[in-house]
């Protein structure tokens, strides 16, 4: 429904006034497009009926929705020749992915007091010193006695139809394509359909587990009104994205919600039917040699940091893939073989976004390269194949030539001059016999054995033993690199701790409430990277069972619990600067004692 926006004055309003309101109202209804309008309004009114006798009532539905626990009343100054007989509330807040929606729905059963064609005036309700209004709702009262033509219930300013039992919410999920190709893009949508005017208690979404997929939750649920049946329903989606990790046939776990009940009603427990999921092979025609799985749409480029060098000076080769996948995954792109370049070992990160329900983003390679001779050299194009499902065709991108001028190193010592063999044998052989003539046996006093004492022992043995450590220490590397490339869960377990202090330093000069919000999210991230299982959407008693299976001490247990506790309370209640600090230091000082106990679980 439309709306029209206010500013609150408590000035007197003069005609000026007036016309620049108008003014900035048309302008705003103007430059903005009427679907992110409605879409913003937090206020909506629906009636029961919009013909009735002078001897009936007719019900009036006010929803009010927004990201704030607290909901205003809607005001009923201007409501219109009607008598306000009874009225009621119920409120339901919905925390999903750590973003928070209430919704109030207030129904007020109203008693015309006068016949003829009426008007349920604009309903208003005050957010932030901002005046949100309803459009009004025509209405026809009727004489007593006379008959009341049934109206559609469809009607875009008619409340909802009597609901039946079991209609008051349900969910359903499914995937937007059951049929993909190893490592494709699918998404997983999970809706919940919420009856207008019977709104439920704060629900508790569990996702499934999603084995044998890659998972990102597209983090933003989505809202919006679909009638079916005639019956007005409130539809939240929740969308995770999934990449097929295996082949053939996949079943997607129920997901289910907890809808809690009443003082006299039990919960609800809702589930959603599996999902099955077909995963065809990648097709064997047209496959690249230099293929390594990866599928999706991307753009490669390279770049030198210097374009000019000394010779045997390290520069930093940066390989960049951008594009939409499962970024996370991809592997380093071969490098072509070249004999003047010495190549180091890689570093790589990866920064991922989601887009129009689409995961993508940059996976960038960072490598020292050494010349090794001196000139212009040019890096070759590095060559990088995927898969484009939506072409269905296998495509190879290359970077382009990388040009670099290399320069010689002015400190190193002349080369010795070299004898000239063009001679006669005589010069050559007095030429060498001077050079002979002083050479004399070595003293004892300069025997490596005499000579090296003490310290210059150690450094001597050191020289020969340290590059066996090196060599050892880079096996080890290559091997943990491998591993963190093949073994997902392996790979989240050791950049937890990293990404949970990440977090908590991006928000250190947030307010308040943010700091404690990324405080909860940092945690309950560390927990599903260390136990590589989903933690959003958990219960309380349900994230305290999984870690009690983690066999984690029973203080760390209780810590945990008291820690998201008092981050709940910061959430929705005003929270000062030191209250926040200790929130946050609680948090770095929790997930470091239970980085230890993980690290001597392993160790076991």
């Amino acid at each position: 429904m439309n709306y029209r926006l206010f500013y609150n004055s408590n000035s007197r309003r003069k005609s000026t006034t007036y016309a620049l309101i108008a003014f900035f109202c048309l302008l705003l209804s103007v430059s903005l497009p009427p679907s992110l309008a409605q879409a913003q309004a937090p206020i909506t009114a629906r009636v029961d009926r919009n013909t009735l006798t002078i001897d009936e009532q007719v019900v009036l539905n006010v929803t009010v929705t927004g990201d704030f626990l607290k909901i205003p009343q809607p005001d009923l100054t201007n409501i219109g020749p009607f008598i306000v007989v009874s009225s009621s509330t119920s409120t339901q807040v919905s925390i999903v992915n750590g973003q928070m929606t209430s919704q109030s729905v207030f129904i007020y059963h109203l008693q015309p007091l006068q016949e003829g064609t009426l008007e349920v005036g604009a309903i208003g309700v005050n957010i932030d010193g901002l005046l949100y209004q309803t459009d009004p709702i025509p209405l026809e009262v009727l004489a007593s006695g006379s008959p009341v033509v049934p109206q559609s219930q469809s009607s875009p300013n008619s409340d909802t139809p009597s609901v039946r039992p079991g209609e008051e919410f349900f969910v359903i999920a499914d995937v937007d394509n059951p049929n993909p190709y190893l490592g494709q893009q699918i998404v997983y949508t999970f809706r919940i359909y919420q009856a207008l005017g019977f709104p439920p208690g704060q629900p508790d979404y569990t996702p499934p587990s999603f084995t044998d997929f890659w998972s990102h939750e597209i983090v933003a649920p989505s809202h919006y009104t679909v009638d079916l049946n005639g019956i007005g329903y409130t539809v939240t989606e929740i969308m995770t994205a999934l990449f097929p990790a295996n082949l053939g046939s996949i079943t997607i776990e129920p997901a289910s919600l907890v809808i809690p009940g009443g003082l006299l009603s039990p919960d609800i427990r809702l589930e959603a039917e599996p999902v099955q999921v077909e995963v065809k092979p990648l097709p064997e025609q047209g496959k690249p040699e230099n293929f390594s799985g990866a599928v999706g749409q991307y753009n490669i480029r390279a770049t030198l940091s210097e374009s000019q060098v000394v010779i045997n000076n390290p520069v930093t080769l940066l390989i960049e893939i951008e594009g939409i996948g499962n970024i996370q995954t991809l592997a380093e792109p071969p490098l072509p073989e070249m004999a003047e370049w010495r190549l180091f070992e890689t570093k790589s990160f990866s920064d991922i976004n989601t887009e129009n329900g689409k995961v993508g983003g940059t996976r960038t390679f960072e490598r020292l390269v050494v010349p090794g001779q001196t000139g212009e050299l040019t890096f070759e194009p590095i060559s990088f194949s995927y898969y484009d499902p939506e072409a269905q065709v296998y495509r190879t991108i290359s970077t382009e030539p990388l040009g670099i001028t290399v320069l010689p190193d002015d400190s190193q010592p002349a080369l010795p001059t070299v004898v000239d063999f063009n001679n006669s044998q005589e010069e050559a052989m007095n030429v060498i016999t001077s050079d002979i003539r002083h050479i004399k046996p070595v003293p004892s006093s300069l025997r490596i054995g005499a000579a090296l004492s003490g310290l210059g022992q150690v450094v001597y043995w050191a020289g020969w033993i340290l590059p066996l450590f090196i060599v050892a220490a880079v096996q080890i590397w290559q091997h943990r690199r491998e591993r963190l490339q093949k073994d997902p869960a392996f790979a989240r377990d050791q950049r937890a701790k990293r990404q949970a202090f990440s977090t908590l330093n991006e928000v250190q000069s947030a307010d308040s409430k943010e700091r404690a919000s990324a405080a909860g999210r940092a945690l309950l991230n560390y927990l599903s990277d260390k136990l590589n299982k989903p933690t959003s959407g958990l219960t309380t008693a349900g994230l305290l069972q999984l870690l009690r299976q983690s066999r984690l001490q029973t203080r760390q247990i209780e810590r945990i619990e008291a820690l998201l506790n008092q981050i709940d309370i910061g959430r929705f209640a005003p929270i000062s600067a030191g209250d926040a600090e200790s929130i946050t230091e609680e948090t770095r000082q929790l997930i470091d004692d239970l980085e230890k106990s993980f690290n001597r679980r392993r160790k076991r």
